[in-house]
């Protein structure tokens, strides 16, 4: 790890309404095997009008605790970045979780050398790749400096994805050929209820 860091990975993840979903993400969080690395956890309460908060406190998972006025996870996120001092950046969704408890190390070693790696996911309902997924990412933090999440949803992460992978030398339909992870590491809770995804699948609007 570069001295001009203070740690090698930041774990960001935006917060909304999370009381009763948060807890697989924590737990995996917490037991995350991760050798001689060292990471930083960044939650970013989003206008949270239930007990997220008091659920991480109460965890006891070593993290960082930030809020965000405007709502939106792209809000969120630009926050946490602002805030994180990892040499390697993860956006994660706080209704997911890892689901390998040396997940981190094995998505670290592949980053070693590299601007953006993929990692695979899986999920229980969706079973498609989408370039835009941004936690299905790990980037180099100065690779992503000058990129900003806008203040939209849902897919908000789509337009910046495209500008990230657009500076990899690749495109929203070849981004699958970046350097990856060889297995599943991470879960997608896909169509959780009252997320963003469920209520355009109810058909309300965002």
């Amino acid at each position: 790890m570069s001295t001009l860091f203070k740690c090698d990975l930041s774990v960001i993840i935006p917060v909304y309404n999370l009381e009763h979903f948060i807890t697989p993400m924590i737990e995996s969080l917490k037991g995350q095997e991760l050798g001689e690395y060292t990471m930083e956890v960044i939650f970013v309460l989003n206008n949270c009008s239930d007990k997220s908060e008091e659920v991480i406190r109460e965890s006891g998972i070593d993290c960082k605790i930030l809020e965000c006025e405007p709502q939106g996870c792209g809000c969120a996120r630009n926050v946490g970045y602002e805030h994180s001092k990892g040499e390697y950046v993860w956006f994660l969704d706080g209704d997911d979780w890892l689901i390998d408890e040396t997940a981190i190390k094995q998505a670290l070693d592949k980053a070693q050398g590299q601007n953006i790696i993929r990692v695979p996911f899986s999920s229980d309902s969706y079973h498609y790749q989408y370039f835009s997924m941004v936690w299905q990412y790990v980037m180099r933090r100065d690779f992503i400096k000058e990129f900003r999440f806008r203040q939209m949803q849902p897919a908000e992460d789509d337009e910046y994805m495209r500008k990230v992978l657009h500076k990899a030398g690749v495109s929203t339909s070849t981004y699958w050929t970046l350097p990856s992870v060889d297995k599943e590491l991470y879960y997608y809770n896909f169509l959780r209820e009252g997320s963003n995804m469920w209520r355009v699948y109810r058909g309300e609007k965002i």
